[in-house]
Formats: structure tokens, sequence, C-alpha cells
């Protein structure tokens, strides 16, 4: 299986306005995709089972966007910061911290 995530930004041309360009990134396991999503804040994975077959993974289905996880880490920081006050910490390299270290507190409690 093959994961791969495909990536759209805005290109300026010079007298046109923009273009959208895609880029599309492939990955072994599922592990490394993950991280890569989490970090560039992607929607979605794709999954090549087969030729013509291809689904698609959300990964903020079950894991704190950035957004979400500094929503949640203000309401409890003692539990995601480890402090019992957060207003020292920047939440935003914590997350980022998490997602390459310990992805178990990022993962939402359903």
């Amino acid at each position: 299986m093959i994961y791969e995530i495909r990536q759209t930004t805005e290109k300026k041309r010079l007298l046109f306005g923009t273009k959208k360009v895609t880029k599309a990134f492939k990955f072994k396991t599922l592990n490394s995709a993950l991280i890569f999503a989490l970090n560039e804040q992607i929607k979605h994975i794709y999954v090549n089972i087969g030729e013509d077959i291809t689904t698609i993974r959300r990964p903020f289905r079950d894991y704190y966007s950035l957004d979400q996880f500094i929503k949640v880490s203000k309401k409890n920081p003692f539990f995601y910061l480890g402090v019992h006050n957060y207003k020292k910490i920047d939440i935003e390299k914590v997350y980022f911290y998490l997602v390459n270290n310990n992805l178990n507190k990022l993962k939402k409690f359903n």
C-alpha cells in the first residue's frame, strides 16, 4: 500500500493572476504519512490499495489539529503541557514536538 498526500499551493503568474499547483508526496507507512499530514495540517491522506482502488484517511478525525490543540490545552494545561499555567509556554512548539515524538497525547477521546 502506498500513502499519498496532495498539497495544493497557489503560484503567482506575471500578468495573469495565480495558478494552482498540486504536489504529491508518497509514503510507504501510515505513520510517516500521518506525521507529515499533521505537520502540514493537511486534511486527507489517500491510500492506493491496488491499481484502481483508492481510499481516503482523515487524520483530524482521530487527532487534534493545531487550533483544536491550542483550545484544549488552554482548558487542561497540566495534562497536555505539563504545567499549571499555559501563558509562558509556546503551545505551537509543543504541538509540533508531540507530533514528532508522542502522538498518543494528540489523540481525541471519543
